[in-house]
């Protein structure tokens, strides 16, 4: 499996995290957790860019 694959799947785990986070109320920490989510899927295109 490519590592732009693993880092995309790392990263939809970690916005799920963030969007439960969400739910339950847990504000403060469940921004950070969506931001960094959307870092490593915003890395994942340069880096899948870079495989090719």
């Amino acid at each position: 499996m490519k590592w732009s694959n693993v880092l995309l799947i790392v990263g939809l785990l970690v916005l799920l995290a963030g969007a439960v986070m969400s739910v339950m109320k847990i504000h403060p920490y469940s921004d950070y957790v969506l931001i960094l989510g959307a870092v490593l899927v915003f890395f994942r295109g340069a880096l899948r860019s870079r495989e090719r």
